[in-house]
């Protein structure tokens, strides 16, 4: 399979011996924090299981092919537990969010999503970015996550020469889930997997506009959301603004259990705190309007008590906080779409 696709500039390369050790040396710095507003947010949820998934578009590159035939049937969603999930078996196809408008990501944003490859020997999970105006699918900036660990850019316009950005330090294990974020702001960007981060340019050289999924072998994605305006280590609006909204603070489905990528995110937090042992702090949580008043209610309480408890494992004492939860009564906008509900989903710290 041959794609056409064509990667930032000049910049890039030159920076290439810089970043590409990074996850070699065995860089820990999980700084990710996507506190900005959601404006796409896909869980699949919604969508009918063996269906194309409905808020995205579908296009294709290879100009070659029969002009009646279509990879959509490739791109299909699945079910795993309670949970559902894009499986893609093999394609030369992308899937574009739908999200109304062709220029949509701004001069900072996140991207993250949890991915998983098969039992195959090989497999190449891709995130694509537009970096004209016109979004040709053929002319895309390409990130490649092999699952040798390798992380890398391609550019087939030039001799199909492959670039290696970093590296993964662990193992991508047959149907294991591993989670990805890429965080962008003005030209800079940070690459992250799991607890590391394994990339750091900073100048990438172009400014994309939108953003694609791919892949070059089976692959499995969930949870997939796109942020705009993040800000990393935002804490000082709790000196200033004497507030800090965050969604960088996820749990699993209908629970109190806070996901692993988050973690990073409470230690941040609790070095904040340590630096400036004056300020005292209300933890709120909230939720999305889905489901029963009540239960939302008490959910949204476990998990300022769970928050609440981390940080004091983190050294932080109790008596320098206190939680409440608020269910779905203080919505940040109308419960109507997923991107709605994500944002509704937060976390709130309070300077008291």
């Amino acid at each position: 399979m041959q794609r056409t696709v064509t990667f930032i500039s000049s910049v890039l390369l030159t920076l290439i011996s810089n970043v590409s050790s990074y996850a070699q040396k065995g860089n820990n710095l999980y700084d990710f924090v996507p506190v900005g507003k959601v404006i796409f947010k896909d869980d699949f949820s919604h969508d009918t299981i063996g269906a194309f998934p409905s808020y995205w578009h579908f296009s294709m590159c290879n100009k070659n092919l029969e002009p009646d035939h279509s990879d959509k049937k490739f791109w299909t969603v699945g079910k795993e537990g309670n949970e559902h999930l894009l499986m893609i078996e093999n394609s030369d196809g992308y899937l574009d969010p739908n999200i109304g408008t062709k220029k949509y990501l701004r001069d900072s944003f996140a991207i993250d999503f949890d991915f998983r490859f098969y039992i195959f020997e090989s497999g190449c999970a891709e995130l694509c970015f537009y970096t004209y105006e016109k979004q040709d699918p053929c002319m895309k900036a390409c990130i490649h996550i092999v699952k040798s660990g390798e992380i890398s850019e391609y550019d087939f316009l030039t001799n199909n020469r492959s670039i290696v950005l970093g590296q993964y330090p662990d193992t991508f294990a047959p149907y294991a889930w591993h989670h990805f974020a890429l965080a962008y702001k003005e030209k800079a960007i940070d690459l992250y997997i799991d607890k590391y981060r394994v990339v750091s340019i900073p100048d990438c050289g172009f400014t994309p506009i939108g953003v694609s999924l791919g892949c070059i072998a089976p692959v499995g994605y969930k949870h997939f959301r796109i942020t705009t305006g993040m800000e990393a280590n935002s804490f000082t609006k709790l000196l200033t603004e004497k507030k800090f909204v965050t969604h960088a603070i996820n749990f699993d489905v209908n629970k109190s259990t806070i996901k692993s990528e988050s973690m990073d995110f409470i230690r941040q937090l609790a070095q904040f705190l340590k630096a400036n042992p004056s300020i005292r702090l209300e933890i709120d949580g909230h939720t999305d309007n889905d489901g029963d008043a009540t239960t939302n209610m008490k959910l949204s309480q476990k998990r300022a008590d769970e928050v609440k408890k981390q940080l004091v494992s983190a050294g932080i004492d109790t008596k320098r906080l206190t939680v409440k939860g608020f269910g779905a009564s203080k919505l940040l906008q109308p419960d109507t779409s997923p991107e709605a509900k994500a944002n509704n989903r937060r976390v709130e710290f309070i300077k008291l």
